[in-house]
Formats: structure tokens, sequence, C-alpha cells
């Protein structure tokens, strides 16, 4: 009975994943096809003119949005090839849930590594700016937290 219920739970969480992943905001918080990577030069210029950035402050944020996304970049690709693996076994004749969640666990640990790449980018763009640009920016943070009901979209910002 422990195992049909450890078993069934364990199902349950993986098609949640499942679920999550084929959810078409979460390839745009990832960097997908058709995301945020494919738009981050307008995502950036948007940006720039809300805050209305100086050229230093914009070739600062460029920089920063560069290395974080070098470092992000061979992650999401992990991420993508650890969610494909979880959706073949999931497929399979006879899916095992231990090994689909053992798999989307390592899946999440992929995705808390880009959280905190993101985390660690927008902390220093936002010593970037001033105290009005900061405040203009939390407002977009939290509009975009709420239209998501997430956290950050991925690398950089």
């Amino acid at each position: 009975m422990k195992r049909i219920l450890t078993l069934a739970l364990s199902t349950v969480l993986v098609l949640g994943a499942a679920t999550l992943w084929a959810q078409p905001g979460f390839h745009h918080k990832m960097g997908g096809p058709g995301g945020m990577m494919a738009d981050h030069a307008d995502h950036f210029e948007f940006i720039a003119r809300a805050l209305d950035l100086t050229d230093e402050q914009k070739a600062a944020a460029k920089k920063i949005h560069e290395e974080t996304f070098a470092k992000a970049e061979p992650l999401m690709e992990q991420h993508r090839a650890q969610m494909e693996e979880v959706h073949t076994l999931l497929d399979g004749a006879n899916p095992d849930a231990t090994e689909i969640g053992q798999k989307v666990i390592a899946a999440h640990a992929t995705g808390e590594q880009l959280k905190a790449l993101h985390e660690a980018a927008m902390a220093k763009f936002s010593a970037l700016l001033n105290a009005d640009q900061q405040a203009k920016l939390k407002k977009f943070q939290e509009m975009h937290h709420d239209r998501d009901g997430d956290g950050p979209p991925g690398p950089g910002f």
C-alpha cells in the first residue's frame, strides 16, 4: 500500500512538472524558443528607455547581461535536456516514477541555479541605478511577478 501511495504521489508530481513545462509562458521564463533570449535586445531597449539609463549605465548593464547569459546558456541547455529526458521517460512503456522524480528534482536544481544567476545579475544592475530608477525597476518587477505569478524570467534582466 505504501509503495502504491508513493508511486501515485510521484506520478502526480511528475505530471505537474510536465504540465508546467507545457505552459506557454514557461519557455519565455527559461529562454526557450520564441522566449526571452529571442527578443532580449528589444527587452533591454525597453528597460533602458523606461528607466532613462545613461550611456554609461547602458554599457555596464549590457556587460552584466552578457556575462550572465554566458553563464546561464549552458544551464538553460542542461535544463532543456533534463526536461526532454523526463518527457522521454514519461512516454515510455513503463515509466518509473522514482527515476522520473529524480530527473525532475535534478531539473529543478538546475532551475534554481538559473534563478540565482538572475538574482545576482539583478542585484548588480540595481546597484547601477539611482533611487528613482530603482523605484521604477521595482514597479516593473512587481508587475511582472503579478502577471506571471512566479519569480524571475531567467538570466539577466
